[in-house]
């Protein structure tokens, strides 16, 4: 009996802390985790157009990170890179396809943000900022 509770209990492990076969469990980043539409007060018109800043259709799957604007060429500080497969802990796996711009507020914070799409702007809108393991699938 004790056999077999040791059995179930290392198998709800597994189901608890479902990580992908191409992630290391020791090689991730702990970053904000927050969600944007193609609503007005999440995109500006100007880049509402339907596409991701790969020029991929922006759709399900597909997240952003901020870049900056340095010396007139867009630069990427954050630790993932465009076209990355990334696991995001308890929300699944994305491509990194998208780019959102530095804020004014807080440079430091923007570099430790990767931001989500979802389709429906009242579940962006719910979905917050939340603190999250991010695993590199794929480079």
């Amino acid at each position: 009996m004790k056999k077999i509770i040791i059995i179930l209990q290392i198998i709800t492990i597994i189901f608890l802390f479902n990580i992908p076969e191409q992630a290391s469990e020791d090689e991730y980043y702990i970053m904000n985790v927050t969600f944007y539409s193609l609503d007005e007060t999440c995109i500006s018109d100007e880049w509402n157009d339907g596409f991701t800043a790969t020029m991929t259709p922006i759709r399900k799957g597909v997240a952003a990170i901020n870049v900056d604007m340095i010396n007139g060429e867009w630069v990427v500080k954050s630790p993932l890179k465009l076209g990355q497969q990334i696991y995001i802990e308890g929300l699944g796996e994305f491509t990194i396809e998208d780019t959102g711009r530095f804020s004014e507020r807080d440079k430091q914070q923007d570099i430790w943000t990767v931001d989500v799409f979802e389709p429906d702007h009242q579940k962006a809108i719910e979905g917050g900022r939340k603190v999250k393991k991010i695993w590199v699938l794929e480079d």
